[in-house]
């Protein structure tokens, strides 16, 4: 069978070095899943696929009217990303408001639910260094994430379970 060598978005068109072999015994299942690479090289993916998943036939389309992903550049405080998280990883982006000093105090909006990490360019070791990263958002989602920088800054949440 075919599993994904990493993790691979909604909308990834798949070439052959995002795939490998592997031996598993599915039994009647085993129709469901793509058994030849050269079944997808040049398909595109409908979903999220881990890395080292078996592809499912209904997770990749040989169209791309699908999400439309952009990869947008983030610089962010180290204190404002959760330890830990490495590209593949799934965040939420809230804006929060930069000056505590000021006479209304906003309440934290969330800007994005569920942005892809895709590279993290840099890690300060340093508490108040920062942290350059690329996420991958839907794209009628970068204005609000581009408005949120502008004003304000970010803090990044990873959830787990």
């Amino acid at each position: 069978m075919i599993v994904s060598t990493t993790f691979l978005l909604p909308g990834h068109q798949i070439k052959e070095s995002d795939l490998a072999r592997v031996q598993v015994t599915l039994g009647d299942v085993g129709n469901n899943y793509i058994s030849q690479e050269s079944e997808i090289v040049g398909t595109f993916s409908k979903v999220r696929i881990e890395a080292h998943e078996l592809i499912a036939r209904t997770s990749i389309s040989s169209h791309i009217d699908l999400v439309s992903l952009s990869s947008v550049p983030l610089s962010i405080r180290s204190a404002d990303a959760p330890e830990g998280i490495i590209p593949g990883s799934i965040i939420d982006i809230y804006w929060v408001q930069s000056e505590t000093s000021a006479e209304i105090q906003l309440v934290p909006e969330l800007v994005i639910a569920g942005a892809h990490v895709l590279a993290i360019s840099k890690s300060g070791s340093n508490f108040g260094s920062e942290v350059g990263l690329t996420v991958a958002v839907q794209s009628d989602e970068v204005l609000s994430l581009l408005g949120a920088t502008s004003q304000g800054r970010v803090v990044l949440v990873s959830s787990h379970g």
